[in-house]
């Protein structure tokens, strides 16, 4: 079973300005050439074999501001496939448990929630069995 990080880099500022975080977040994951797609955008599309763990964390790319992942939501999450749970460094992480027999290419919808400055918004990437 592997780990597998997924970094969340947010431009704060343009994402209060325009009032869209899908615009101004960038997402990339430790897979490499396992399979994961749309890095650097917003739908990222993490591929995970079933057991792995996965950790989500945030920074900012002003270091002048400041954002925090807050909650999951989204089918991933009803669906009981993921399970975050917050980590006293403020990353999120957890087991990927989608039913056993699950087709691989199987995709997984989730939001994410970050708030900054007292605003919280939401984002939807997508985890894929591989």
């Amino acid at each position: 079973m592997a780990t597998v990080d997924v970094l969340m880099a947010v431009d704060v500022e343009g994402a209060l300005a325009s009032d869209n975080l899908s615009s101004n977040i960038y997402l990339v994951d430790t897979n490499k050439y396992m399979g994961s797609g749309n890095e650097g955008q917003d739908e990222l599309k993490t591929t995970l074999s079933i057991g792995d763990t996965i950790v989500w964390s945030v920074a900012p790319i002003d270091p002048g501001t400041n954002a925090t992942l807050v909650s999951f939501s989204g089918t991933a999450v009803t669906d009981k496939v993921i399970a975050p749970v917050e980590q006293t460094n403020g990353s999120f992480s957890s087991l990927f448990q989608p039913a056993g027999g699950t087709p691989a290419g199987t995709s997984y919808q989730y939001s994410a929630t970050l708030s900054f400055e007292g605003k919280n918004m939401t984002f939807d990437p997508y985890l894929i069995v591989a």
